[in-house]
C-alpha cells in the first residue's frame, strides 16, 4: 500500500462570503493546517488516482474537493513515494 502522511494548508474562507462583524466569528478567519494520509490505495479509488485522508475526521478528498491554494506538504523522508507524489501532481494536487 502507498501512503504518504502529510499536513495540508488551506487559507480560511467564509461560507456566507458576508461580512464578518462577530468577534467570535472573526477568530476563524485564520489560515487551517491539517494532517492525513496521501494514498493510492482506497476502496474508493479504483482508478489508482491518489487521495487525501485527514486523520482527524477520516474524510477523503481528491485534488478537486479541496479549497483553492490548498498545498500539500509532503516530508523529505517521503522520497521513496516519487511515484505516488508525481501521480498526485498529475491528478491536481499543489504538492510542495
Amino acid at each position: 500500500m502507498s501512503q504518504v502522511h502529510i499536513q495540508f494548508r488551506h487559507q480560511a474562507f467564509s461560507r456566507d462570503a458576508g461580512m464578518r462583524t462577530n468577534d467570535d466569528a472573526a477568530r476563524t478567519n485564520v489560515d487551517s493546517t491539517r494532517t492525513g494520509v496521501l494514498t493510492d490505495e482506497y476502496e474508493s479509488s479504483s482508478d489508482q488516482v491518489p487521495l487525501l485522508v485527514e486523520d482527524v475526521s477520516g474524510r477523503v478528498y481528491r485534488a478537486a474537493d479541496l479549497p483553492l491554494g490548498t498545498e500539500i506538504v509532503i516530508p523529505e523522508a517521503a522520497e521513496r513515494h516519487a511515484d505516488l507524489v508525481d501521480r498526485a501532481k498529475r491528478s491536481g494536487f499543489q504538492i510542495r
